[in-house]
């Protein structure tokens, strides 16, 4: 991390020592967000490191044992609504006389939940009102109550890489949505928990955004109260830039990546509860007996954070190319079986790594318990390759990789057929493709082609057409065309749902209209053309050493003294401020990101050869289905709202 300033990582651990010192000798119930947090951050057994008698999950359906007579929650959500109700079902239930409960909200969202403004003498009255609930729901104002706001706000998931579980499905709007939003303000939550990780970091930071909804959380962490405060004792300076999703949906949909790491999180199933690790079945590895089924192992995962070795592997696999990554994943499993003396033989072509290479060397280790434990991680890491090689669905991959290049390659040729005549021969003529494979091919092609779409309506009415047969000819719907249509099996239902799925991608048409600078990000050449992520274009603009203005990059001021510096003072001389201004840059996608789009970043950082730290920052890690549930479900404004 830049000079001074603590690392990402640090914060996010360090950010649970409050919570590991409350819950000595307690039963700990816990929501999906903050587990996921702990999980990247050192895992349950820091818990039970620190005293915590029992790991729960944050339901109704859950209670203390007659012997616990303390509970700790920890939830990441205001203590209103359905999440109180929980609490005081889970109390209720139980012979509690020792209740905390730890808030990763803040005080100022409680009061703004509350009554819909921001009130500095309610803050303290609003958490000893919920201490009184708690006393009531244990049946004894005697005994004891707390309620702490604990800022565990990110998971660190290598150098280059940070998340926000709690925000796993915050998602930039597209026109569309904008009509059918009401009272939406899951942003004002991310907003002061981005302010409490500045604060962490303790830097006073300068707001810039990229995109209509990426505006409105630069603008309101610029303004925010609390942080103009933290900001005039802050001793270091950071650059935040704030990035709509939705103005490049080509990353997340295409199959281009060229890192292992997102092949790994396409294919592979999520780890329950979970928003970007994936479920690695061990069982292969670990049962020597067929009475085991694949149900009694627990899954393996890619986060190990206290396994130094494996957290490092963990980086090259998001950070590098695919045949690199895998040369070096042998290389560390071959010394692993070496180091337990294990009957290691070395075949295969020399520089040449697949599936089969590493499944001869992972099998040494079955029924070695000593050798398992010792690296149990890189073991996890090796699995989760060699399933994902050997996955049914992986050359498929490899075929729609082939589809969307030459789609790339031939838009803006006259001489060759429309993108949408390609989607609808494959829908035609290919079979090996399922309607999922289709609508990820639509949002490719509508988000990189944008506002200069030329589709003829006969060409949008075949594939409607085309989408509604496949749709209705399916007796069970997969959960990808539920997100999509619900569970409507009417011919008029579908029609609508594919009516507004078509609706929101012609809104995906302009989401780059307003830009001048990233407006396109597809460059056409002589011959043939070629995507340009907006990613790389940014960074590219922002350490561009000719400094020119940076029109789509919007700067937000948090003062008068701002708007001088930003080119607004008719009395001063000064330069306007730019992003690599400071030690510390924070690109945040708003909306998630793949892993090969951080390898593009730390990429394109280092061809400019800067000594800024640059650290990429997201609500999630995608896979190409995310993309559907958050723009194009029926309900994608509020997933998972308070």
């Amino acid at each position: 991390m830049a000079a001074g300033i603590r690392s990402i990582a640090s914060c996010s651990s360090a950010s649970w020592e409050p919570v590991f010192a409350k819950v000595k000798k307690a039963v700990v119930f816990m929501d999906n967000a903050t587990a996921e947090c702990l999980h990247w951050n050192g895992g349950v057994a820091l818990l039970f490191a620190s005293g915590a008698l029992d790991v729960k999950e944050f339901s109704s359906f859950e209670s203390g044992e007659p012997l616990h007579m303390k509970a700790v929650f920890i939830v990441s959500t205001p203590l209103i609504g359905q999440t109180a109700d929980i609490i005081k079902d889970i109390i209720t239930a139980s012979h509690f006389q020792y209740c905390i409960a730890i808030t990763t909200v803040t005080a100022e969202v409680h009061c703004f939940a509350r009554t819909g403004g921001y009130d500095a003498s309610l803050e303290s009255e609003l958490f000893y009102g919920f201490e009184d609930k708690m006393l009531q729901w244990m049946r004894n104002m005697n005994y004891t109550a707390e309620v702490v706001h604990v800022a565990i706000v990110t998971a660190s998931v290598c150098p280059s890489l940070f998340i926000t579980p709690s925000y796993a499905s915050l998602f930039p709007l597209i026109p569309t949505d904008a009509k059918r939003l009401q009272n939406h303000r899951q942003d004002m939550m991310f907003v002061c928990s981005m302010s409490c990780l500045f604060e962490m970091l303790n830097v006073n930071e300068d707001c810039y955004a990229v995109g209509p909804t990426s505006r409105i959380i630069a603008s309101e962490l610029a303004s925010l109260q609390s942080a103009k405060n933290r900001r005039k004792t802050a001793p270091n300076r950071a650059s935040v830039v704030f990035i709509d999703r939705t103005l490049d949906l080509v990353g997340p949909t295409g199959h281009h990546g060229e890192t292992l790491a997102d092949k790994i999180i396409s294919l592979l199933p999520r780890l329950p509860g979970h928003s970007s690790d994936v479920g690695v079945n061990m069982a292969d590895l670990c049962s020597t007996s067929s009475q085991y089924s694949n149900d009694v192992v627990v899954p393996g995962c890619l986060a190990h954070p206290r396994d130094g070795y494996t957290h490092s592997m963990l980086n090259t696999m998001v950070t590098s190319k695919q045949k690199e990554c895998l040369m070096e994943i042998n290389r560390q499993l071959v010394e692993a079986a070496s180091q337990e003396g294990l009957p290691l033989q070395l075949t295969g072509r020399l520089g040449r790594v697949n599936a089969d290479t590493l499944q001869s060397h992972l099998k040494l280790f079955k029924g070695e318990k000593e050798a398992f434990l010792n690296h149990a991680g890189l073991l996890q890491l090796v699995m989760a390759c060699i399933k994902t090689l050997k996955h049914d669905k992986y050359p498929r991959m490899e075929k729609l990789l082939s589809v969307e290049k030459m789609i790339i390659l031939n838009t803006g040729d006259s001489d060759c057929p429309s993108a949408l005549s390609q989607i609808k021969q494959i829908m035609e003529t290919e079979k090996s493709y399922d309607i999922e494979d289709i609508l990820l091919l639509l949002v490719f092609v509508h988000s990189l082609i944008g506002d200069e779409s030329h589709e003829s309506l006969e060409e949008e009415r075949q594939i409607k057409n085309l989408l509604m047969k496949s749709i209705l000819s399916q007796e069970d719907h997969s959960e990808v065309v539920r997100w999509l249509v619900g569970y409507q099996n009417k011919e008029d239902g579908v029609r609508k749902a594919i009516f507004e799925f078509y609706n929101k991608l012609k809104g995906l048409n302009d989401s780059r209209s307003p830009l001048r600078q990233f407006r396109s990000i597809l460059e056409s050449q002589s011959y043939q053309s070629e995507y340009k992520p907006i990613l790389k274009q940014i960074v590219d603009e922002i350490f561009n050493p000719n400094k020119p203005d940076l029109v789509d990059i919007e700067y937000k001021s948090s003062g008068l003294k701002d708007l001088l510096k930003s080119g607004f003072g008719l009395f001063m001389t000064v330069s306007k401020p730019r992003p690599n201004d400071h030690p510390l840059l924070v690109l945040f996608i708003v909306g998630g990101v793949t892993c090969s789009e951080v390898r593009q970043i730390k990429e394109a950082v280092a061809a400019h050869k800067t000594n800024i730290q640059v650290v990429v920052g997201s609500t999630s890690i995608l896979k190409p289905t995310d993309i559907i549930r958050h723009a194009f479900s029926q309900d994608n404004l509020f997933l998972d709202d308070f």
